[in-house]
């Protein structure tokens, strides 16, 4: 009796199971464990990596990925993750986010920057390689799509992003370095990477005018302006830090344009906050800047590029909310924005530069009436929104306020 009530149990449980799993896989809607910790061995050293896979994401649609390297300290991926914010962003925007791990040594982890961070430097580990190990891997693994591979990075990481962008620059699409510095040479890219970079003129660690950083390293970084002049001429760019926007009281905006591969290099420097991740949490006694969101902001200049050397108008993510054909007018608007050919159910926010909502629309045509004179001159994102089967799809235009 016994006998058979195990087989009675067992047999209808695999029989379901197994039915379960037919029919995911035939819907091809497969979806693998958000968040996982793991590693990868290679240059005779395990290498440890976080990623979280988007909300709702499934195995046969190609994603975005950025790569976020932590700065220096003995935290590794849990303090970038927790000042940048950007796994709640990878959620609402549906890209892969990778958080690789530098090597612990005497209870920290640092990256392999070139001219900084020890002991990885004076260790030489290769930095460079294990990225390219990692992607490899995360390739295999997950549904990349590899023209739209980003990274981003603070500090420490920063100064990795911009190595990466000369040494790797085929395998990425755009870079966001926050609070840091070129110290790798020669700075000799094959391709253009574009980049936009942000830092605080407070900023003591890194200085924007160069200098010997505070703390025991004193280690020396070159003015801002400096490292920006030599990629730009390595880039052809032919518009060298042209002023978008000059505040004394919140933040400047450069940008370095008509550059090779069409490329574009921004910059945005705020006066307050410090040696900290703009718009996101700040970590222990140093102070972050309110004036701009970094993760926004780099978000929307990543969703621009692709390693083919041109721009994405409608990003692959998207395709499924259509709303290609929307139109906006005026643009540059005054009191209203109109818009038309936009399909049902679209909602929608009006965000400005550094990522503050100014404006909600339920119904995206709330638009047409709604008064906006109250805005002051500037530019501004239209996130529209919209159901796209079992997920968000979204999608952001740029609106400007004459």
């Amino acid at each position: 009796m016994r006998q058979y009530r195990a087989l009675s149990v067992s047999l209808p449980l695999s029989f379901f199971g197994t039915l379960c799993l037919c029919l995911f896989l035939i819907a091809g809607e497969v979806r693998a464990q958000s968040d996982r910790y793991d590693s990868i061995s290679t240059g005779g050293r395990w290498r440890t990596f976080f990623t979280h896979l988007p909300s709702g994401y499934v195995a046969n649609r190609k994603y975005p990925l950025v790569l976020a390297f932590h700065g220096g300290g003995p935290l590794g991926y849990q303090s970038i993750q927790y000042q940048s914010q950007l796994t709640a962003k990878s959620d609402s925007a549906g890209f892969i986010i990778v958080y690789p791990e530098g090597v612990r040594i005497a209870g920290n982890r640092t990256f392999n920057a070139g001219g900084c961070c020890a002991p990885s430097t004076t260790l030489n580990i290769d930095d460079v390689g294990f990225t390219g190990v990692l992607l490899d891997t995360l390739f295999r693994r997950f549904g990349v799509d590899t023209t739209r591979v980003y990274a981003t990075g603070f500090s420490n990481g920063s100064l990795l992003c911009y190595r990466l962008a000369s040494q790797l620059s085929g395998r990425f699409a755009a870079i966001a370095p926050v609070a840091g510095d070129l110290v790798y040479g020669p700075w000799a890219p094959l391709r253009a990477v574009p980049i936009i970079s942000f830092h605080s003129y407070a900023d003591q660690n890194i200085k924007y005018q160069g200098g010997v950083t505070i703390g025991t390293t004193g280690t020396y970084f070159p003015p801002q302006d400096s490292i920006m002049g030599v990629i730009a001429s390595s880039y052809s760019c032919l518009k060298r830090k042209d002023t978008v926007r000059i505040d004394p009281l919140t933040y400047d905006h450069f940008v370095y344009a008509d550059c090779r591969c069409g490329a574009v290099l921004e910059q945005y420097v705020t006066h307050d906050g410090e040696h900290s991740w703009p718009g996101g949490l700040a970590s222990g006694n140093v102070s972050a800047s309110k004036q701009i969101s970094a993760t926004f902001l780099m978000w929307e200049f990543f969703r621009k590029y692709t390693t083919a050397c041109e721009q994405t108008s409608v990003p692959h993510d998207e395709d499924d909310l259509d709303v290609g054909s929307v139109r906006l007018s005026p643009n540059p608007f005054r009191d209203r924005i109109h818009v038309t050919d936009c399909p049902d159910g679209v909602s929608g926010v009006l965000a400005d530069e550094s990522g503050r909502i100014v404006a909600r629309f339920a119904d995206i045509s709330d638009i047409d009436v709604r008064d906006l004179s109250f805005l002051p001159r500037g530019r501004y994102f239209l996130r529209l929104r919209g159901a796209s089967s079992d997920r968000l799809a979204e999608r952001t235009l740029l609106v400007v306020k004459d």
